[in-house]
């Protein structure tokens, strides 16, 4: 069945219809849910977890008619037919059982013809079967871990669990097409509620401060001096506030429109969250992200003239502006993020401002998208501003976005 389903995803996938490996396993936990001997439910559940616009239905329709086979004719050519779910199950006893036809002589169950498989493989061109072995593969391991038609006895992972492994190390410094690009908006959300979840169970853990002792003893006066009640001291949980200063030029867009959608995700849990994105001078968009669909910011932020989005980065400019502006709304709650490539187009760093910045706010935090081997070369000014901050950190995947949401909130 892993097999058969794998199939079908390349056949999808070379009919021109994007077909993620998220997406895959997602099919493969629904089947465990629908009867393949019920036609009809088996082709909605697959067109429903494998078809994301509907100008790909009829393609997967054409697709499914020519892959899932329907023998027609009368009872007595009808042959026995394995179930194809007790193959995946481990359940199957050698036994097999016919499927039904309807009244018109037409089969209402589908056959996985693995006979007709082996002799169409051998048309198939050799160089199209390396190209997509390697993919085939990874769907595979992952779907056998699924085990459609089997639940396999796993430990159940605490909230703020990672995504699969593949996933987070998607890089995301490059460009990619927009069904991955919604996919990976999908896997941010996921991983800002299970962060989020994870600090919520951290202080319900934790409501409780240190036992107040003179409370205690006044409470006992009631019972004979006995401390049958244990009185606690009310822990406060103190909320900070997040400033965000995002570098949105060319080189690291890809990038910031992830972290963006974290802070997005992330804003309820601070006492504020202000957010700055720049190119070369500063423009607040705090705003933007009030009631609003994520996509919606987004197709506003490009539009916005006042970003300068086709200008030269200057992060000296853009430090110096915010440093004049904005200086006395920082305090001693605030936890200030940067994400830049600190790729200063030669212009004047002024990195003393960032020492200007660190005296007024808590944490001050550098997320860089590029990879630590390119630090410093050319116009990156990285060396000259991270004395000024308390973490600087590589920002370019899931796994990596994890950990500084952590640490955002941990602060």
């Amino acid at each position: 069945m892993i097999k058969r389903l794998v199939e079908f995803a390349r056949v999808l996938r070379h009919s021109g219809v994007r077909i993620s490996m998220a997406e895959t396993l997602d099919a493969a936990e629904v089947l465990r849910h629908t009867p393949v001997t019920e036609r009809s439910a088996f082709k909605m559940s697959l067109r429903t977890t494998l078809v994301k616009s509907p100008e790909d239905i009829p393609t997967f329709d054409d697709a499914f008619e020519d892959f899932f086979l329907v023998q027609v004719g009368d009872k007595d050519n009808t042959e026995d037919l394995e179930d194809p779910l007790e193959e995946t199950e481990g359940q199957n006893d050698g036994q097999t059982s016919p499927y039904e036809l309807s009244d018109d002589g037409e089969q209402d169950s589908r056959r996985f013809a693995d006979e007709q498989e082996d002799a169409t493989s051998g048309d198939e061109d050799s160089a199209e079967e390396e190209e997509s072995e390697e993919l085939e593969g990874d769907l595979e391991r992952m779907l056998a871990r699924v085990q459609v038609g089997e639940q396999k006895s796993e430990a159940v992972t605490e909230p703020g669990a990672q995504t699969n492994q593949q996933t987070n190390d998607i890089d995301l410094y490059q460009e990619m097409p927009p069904g991955d690009v919604e996919n990976l908006y999908e896997a941010v959300e996921e991983l800002a509620r299970n962060l989020v979840t994870r600090k919520s169970l951290r202080f319900k853990k934790s409501r409780h401060g240190r036992v107040d002792i003179k409370k205690t003893i006044q409470r006992s006066f009631r019972t004979g001096n006995l401390p049958f009640h244990i009185i606690y001291k009310r822990l406060e949980i103190k909320k900070n506030e997040l400033v965000v200063l995002c570098d949105v030029s060319g080189s690291v867009w890809e990038v910031a429109r992830f972290f963006i959608k974290l802070v997005h995700e992330m804003q309820n849990q601070f006492s504020r969250a202000r957010s700055f994105l720049f190119v070369d001078r500063i423009n607040e968009v705090t705003d933007e992200f009030d009631n609003k669909p994520f996509e919606t910011i987004i197709e506003e932020l490009k539009n916005d003239h006042a970003l300068n989005f086709f200008g030269l980065s200057d992060f000296g400019r853009a430090f110096y502006q915010f440093y004049d502006e904005q200086l006395l709304s920082l305090s001693g709650n605030t936890v200030l993020v940067i994400l830049g490539d600190a790729r200063t187009n030669w212009f004047d760093p002024q990195d003393w401002v960032l020492g200007e910045l660190k005296g007024k706010v808590q944490q001050m935090i550098w997320l860089n998208p590029e990879p630590m081997q390119y630090w410093d070369t050319d116009d990156s000014v990285m060396s000259k501003y991270s004395p000024y901050c308390d973490h600087v950190l590589e920002c370019r995947n899931l796994a990596q976005l994890h950990e500084i949401g952590e640490l955002i909130l941990s602060a």
